[in-house]
């Protein structure tokens, strides 16, 4: 009886491993296709995906299309307004006795008019004008958004890119931290190492596996940064094409800043969009005005009125009005006042806009100047950190070094891996925010 209850047993434990096998190798399987099929973004992908999603661009854009509706709008000033109208009622008299008499009266009206205004002191001209001028700003300041975005993809999408690698250092000095654990094993077996030297490699081995936790957590929000900007869910996979080495080569050439100040002054959109609103303030000035002028229209109609359907009297009418302003306490020197000094106050923003734009493509080459020398010596640092951990690990395996040289040279190592990461990465954000900055970034050729 127990060895039946015991083969039983067996048979049943083999079949519950045979499940789990399944359902492992199925949830394995899943998870490959998963990563299989997640789309694999270039940096004009993302880009491109960033401007058809972002929220704040999509407002944007119903923003500037708001404001070319707003132009069909005012153009209504130049056509007559045209009006059909009805009517009809019934009326009745009572006697002093409050009792209903019988006499009773209807009226029936019915019509077309129409106005047309022949003057009107320029304000639909001037309402047009500013109209179109706010919608040519609104463009400008769409562009200046789609300019920003592209930017900050561009920062979350080298970020990333950066937190990829590091990762990648991470989980190749774990390795080597056991490695240098195995060797201060083998050589204390051997008599050639001590017990300090094992403490030592497992010290190193705990912190870089903390390093790689923390790796892990900055890749995963740098990828939710990315995904952010994009218009995406924080949590959505993503893969993105590694192209963080470049070749550095920019030279930065103080006797160009001018040129390039200029180039600058020409297509930032900022600049664009505050002559736009001072031509739409010209505008506004106009309008306050044109309350001074007298106003002309042309009042027509067309009416049949009488006191039973079958029997109504066509009334046709024309005339020309004329109404002239006399004295509208004092509001209309005020309004004129008011629209001035706002002009004069988008020409001081316009000014102050220009210093600021000076200084920002100024401070943007001298950050490319300085991720350059960044990279160059980093690079260095890097090589040089590289030899000597690979001098300092076979010194140890000889039994000629020491566990605390090949941590530290470790160490070193590392940290010139990682200054150079973030050395290239600061480069490619600094190249396009230098782009940015002098106004030759073209959204169109970059998505295309």
């Amino acid at each position: 009886m127990k060895m039946l209850y015991a083969n039983n047993w067996i048979k049943i434990k083999w079949r519950l491993l045979l499940i789990l096998m399944t359902l492992f190798f199925a949830s394995f399987s899943y998870l490959y296709a998963q990563q299989s099929n997640t789309p694999v973004f270039t940096l004009n992908h993302c880009i491109e995906t960033a401007l058809k999603n972002n929220p704040q661009i999509l407002a944007s854009g119903l923003t500037v299309e708001e404001s070319r509706a707003r132009i069909s709008e005012v153009k209504a000033g130049y056509y007559p307004t045209l009006s059909l109208s009805g009517s009809g009622s019934q009326s009745t008299w009572e006697d002093s006795a409050g009792v209903t008499s019988s006499t009773s009266k209807d009226n029936w009206s019915g019509g077309l008019s129409a106005r047309y205004p022949i003057f009107q002191g320029f304000q639909t001209v001037s309402a047009v004008k500013s109209a179109e001028a706010n919608f040519k700003a609104n463009g400008a300041q769409h562009q200046t958004n789609q300019q920003d975005l592209v930017v900050r993809v561009t920062e979350a999408y080298y970020r990333l890119l950066q937190a990829e690698r590091l990762v990648n250092v991470a989980e190749q000095s774990v390795q080597r931290a056991q490695m240098h654990l195995d060797f201060s094993n083998a050589l204390f077996n051997t008599g050639l190492a001590s017990r300090s030297d094992i403490l030592k490699a497992k010290v190193a081995q705990s912190d870089v596996q903390l390093a790689m936790i923390k790796a892990r957590n900055a890749q995963l929000a740098a990828r939710g940064q990315l995904n952010l900007q994009m218009g995406r869910a924080v949590q959505l996979p993503l893969k993105i094409v590694d192209n963080l080495e470049t070749d550095s080569s920019f030279i930065l050439d103080e006797r160009q800043f001018e040129k390039h100040l200029q180039i600058a002054y020409q297509n930032r959109p900022e600049l664009e969009r505050i002559g736009q609103q001072i031509e739409a303030q010209q505008a506004n000035i106009r309008f306050a005005r044109s309350d001074y002028f007298p106003t002309v229209s042309v009042d027509g109609s067309y009416t049949y009125a009488g006191e039973t359907v079958s029997d109504l009297n066509a009334s046709p009418y024309i005339g020309l009005s004329l109404s002239v302003p006399l004295f509208s306490g004092f509001s209309r020197p005020a309004r004129v006042i008011q629209e001035n000094l706002a002009i004069r106050n988008l020409k001081q923003q316009q000014e102050s806009l220009r210093q600021q734009i000076g200084s920002e493509v100024w401070n943007a080459y001298l950050q490319v100047k300085e991720a350059v020398e960044r990279v160059v010596n980093s690079r260095i640092f890097y090589e040089n950190a590289l030899e000597n951990r690979n001098i300092t690990e076979g010194e140890y395996r000889e039994g000629v070094g020491s566990m605390l040289d090949v941590t530290d040279a470790q160490t070193a190592f590392v940290t010139a891996e990682q200054t150079l990461i973030e050395a290239l990465a600061d480069y490619k954000i600094a190249v396009a925010t230098l782009d940015r900055a002098v106004g030759i970034m073209n959204v169109k050729e970059i998505v295309e």
